[in-house]
């Protein structure tokens, strides 16, 4: 499994998790036995997962200083799920290029996302490492 699609992967499994109440390690345990490419790059999949799920409001905070009009919680379940896992990357994976990361982000809120997506994640984003 490629780097880009362990990230989609991990969005995916960032966003099922709004709709689930099991432990979080369960969760990933199913998750992964459910799509065992994932062991070809599991330690990005797991520090991405944690790290998002395990800072979830700090980095929704942070998301939500960029948003204009909206609020995180009227922000479709999937392109929050794509902003919190970049913003995430963007704060800890240094060997990721923080263009790599928008562009991925665009890239899945374009194959997923509503018609607005991807200029409204780009956008973000773009303020987001402004600020940094």
């Amino acid at each position: 499994m490629s780097r880009i699609e362990t990230r989609e992967a991990a969005v995916f499994f960032i966003y099922q998790t709004d709709f689930r109440s099991e432990d979080l390690l369960d969760q990933i345990k199913i998750y992964i036995e459910s799509n065992p490419s994932i062991e070809d790059d599991k330690d990005y999949f797991m520090s991405t997962v944690i790290g998002v799920m395990d800072n979830r409001d700090s980095i929704d905070k942070k998301i939500s200083s960029f948003l204009k009009k909206w609020t995180i919680a009227r922000l479709p379940k999937l392109d929050r799920a794509i902003l919190e896992t970049a913003v995430y990357e963007i704060e800890n994976v240094e060997d990721i290029p923080v263009s790599v990361t928008i562009n991925e982000a665009v890239r899945l809120s374009k194959k997923y996302g509503t018609e607005d997506s991807s200029s409204y994640i780009n956008g973000v984003l773009s303020s987001f490492e402004k600020s940094l």
